[in-house]
């Protein structure tokens, strides 16, 4: 359910973003004030140990909070470069099948990838999802428009994909058309999920995690302020990408982007998935990146925390939801074992 993917981040786009605001203050008093994280042993992070925990408890039905921390024996610039570069393609394990990067004014040409799709479980389940689009509902998530529109389009030739042309060329284009309107104008821009009896937006879904995340907002204010996914402001992402992943045994596409923002001589980004057609509604991913001092080695303490919006979590209570924010622990924990071990560590 869960991927995090970057570009290589331009120095000069980096400090476009903004002015540091000051010198950041003891990096485990800060962490103690703003997580969950009270008592933490930066030699054994550095050990390569990932702390991993469930975030405060929210109000909001579809929403679940991961919180991580973790250290990378690098300084704060190499690690921020190592978390906006990695990819986790290479990685099996992670269940992440495509991955294309975007340029800045995105054409159909980039989404290419998608009709050399794998011809494996979770990609052949999406595929027969993907033929019952129609006027009658689906469970992927589309306009009702859109998945009105499949079912009129004319079959084409035969694929070097497990996805037919007439698929691929659909999907192509409905992920460019909302990258393009992300980009044009943020994400209040996008069209909404119609497909699952109700009509979700969104935007509606970041600001309603969000909302349940006082100490998140209060720590990361600059930078959520300071984009279109989370704010308002028409600032470029330094990274837009499209993916294909497995959402609970169904494969799915996603579109993100990437924001990063130095703050002092500290390091946030946030990695906002603003569509889906299956899995979630929206998922954030927060940084913040210290530099702390290890046996005399220059490191970077990271806090990470995810925020998730999906319908399924909805109708979850007691025992069933604490094992989808299991489930989301552990994802989240692997991923960044793998992170960590493509920096060496």
């Amino acid at each position: 359910m869960f991927s995090f993917n970057r570009l290589v981040l331009p120095a000069v786009s980096v400090l476009a973003l903004g002015a540091p605001r000051g010198l950041c203050a003891d990096p485990l008093v800060e962490l103690a004030a703003v997580s969950s994280f009270k008592d933490v042993n930066l030699d054994k992070l550095a050990g390569g140990t990932v702390q991993i925990v469930r975030g405060p408890a929210m109000s909001f039905a579809r929403g679940l909070s991961v919180e991580s921390i973790y250290v990378v024996r690098k300084p704060v610039a190499a690690t921020a470069a190592i978390h906006v570069a990695w990819n986790p393609n290479k990685h099996p394990e992670l269940k992440v099948f495509l991955h294309g990067d975007l340029s800045a004014h995105p054409v159909l040409a980039d989404f290419q990838k998608l009709a050399g799709a794998p011809s494996i479980p979770p990609v052949k389940t999406f595929v027969a999802a993907t033929q019952k689009l129609g006027p009658d509902g689906t469970d992927l998530q589309l306009t009702k428009a859109e998945a009105a529109a499949f079912a009129s389009q004319p079959a084409t030739g035969a694929s070097a994909g497990a996805l037919p042309p007439k698929m691929a060329a659909f999907w192509s284009d409905l992920l460019l058309r909302r990258t393009q309107a992300f980009l044009s104008g943020g994400i209040a821009h996008l069209p909404p999920y119609e497909t699952l009896g109700e009509s979700i937006r969104p935007a509606d879904e970041v600001a309603r995690l969000l909302k349940d995340v006082p100490k998140v907002r209060s720590q990361f204010a600059a930078l959520i302020d300071g984009n279109p996914l989370t704010g308002t402001k028409a600032v470029p992402p330094q990274s837009v990408y499209w993916e294909m992943f497995d959402a609970d045994g169904q494969g799915a596409l996603n579109l993100g982007a990437l924001y990063v923002h130095p703050n002092g001589d500290a390091w946030q980004a946030l990695d906002g998935e603003y569509y889906a057609s299956g899995g979630y509604y929206a998922l954030l991913t927060f940084h913040q990146m210290w530099p702390v001092k290890i046996a005399g080695r220059d490191c970077t303490l990271v806090w990470r925390t995810d925020l998730i919006s999906a319908a399924t979590l909805a109708t979850l209570h007691g025992v069933e939801r604490m094992g989808s924010s299991t489930a989301m622990m552990r994802e989240t924990k692997k991923t960044i074992e793998s992170l960590l071990k493509d920096a060496g560590q």
